[in-house]
């Protein structure tokens, strides 16, 4: 092949050179397109960086909530094997404290269990303590960085060093029978804009677990 044969070929094909520079060492130059070959060449590239960066974050995010899942699904399996109330309370205690990553947190009974017999031990919050009215009135999570005083009493050290925050009322029949309270310590933990999906699933769980067990 002679040097006309070759310059013909580059002519109609001048995508070549670029397709090709890193293995003939031919550096594009910068600062400005030099022909129309160039110019989708560059805009291919950007194209395929921003897929890229769109695959890493689909990826990221598949993994997170395979992760979510995994919790939850563990946190199911506790209250599947809990069989009276209190082994409910204590496993959705231990679930929300374990499985979640969540030390700062308390699982309180507010309502009398109508079946005769369900024993609650230390899960009962008293009528007369100070955030038992307002939990009792939740209908929906409460999620932010402030949460009224008299409802950091129903958290651990009620609420010391506690920046962010997540309140769930478990509902049975209209009515909050119980709550999962939490806490952490960084403030980016609980926002207000937080996406709450999953937080509703366990408390719907939690509260099926809690009317088998206790009657409702």
């Amino acid at each position: 092949m002679n040097e006309k044969k070759i310059l013909a070929y580059l002519q109609e094909h001048p995508e070549f050179l670029l397709n090709h520079a890193a293995d003939l060492g031919v550096r594009p130059a910068e600062g400005r397109v030099q022909s129309f070959a160039q110019a989708q060449w560059l805009a291919q590239q950007k194209k395929a960086a921003k897929m890229a960066g769109q695959l890493a974050q689909i990826m990221q995010d598949a993994d997170s909530n395979h992760q979510t899942l995994s919790r939850m699904l563990g946190f199911v399996r506790r209250l599947l094997a809990a069989n009276t109330l209190l082994q409910v309370l204590r496993e959705a205690e231990a679930g929300w404290q374990e499985d979640f990553a969540l030390p700062s947190s308390r699982v309180w009974l507010l309502a009398e269990p109508p079946k005769k017999g369900a024993v609650s031990g230390a899960y009962r919050l008293p009528e007369n303590h100070a955030a038992h009215a307002a939990l009792s009135a939740l209908k929906e999570p409460l999620c932010g960085n402030r949460i009224a005083p008299a409802l950091m009493k129903a958290l651990p050290q009620e609420g010391r060093g506690l920046e962010s925050f997540l309140l769930l009322p478990l509902r049975v029949n209209g009515q909050t029978v119980a709550a999962m309270v939490a806490g952490d310590a960084d403030e980016t933990r609980f926002t207000p804009d937080l996406p709450l999906d999953w937080m509703r699933e366990l408390a719907a769980c939690t509260a099926a677990a809690l009317s088998r067990a206790g009657g409702w």
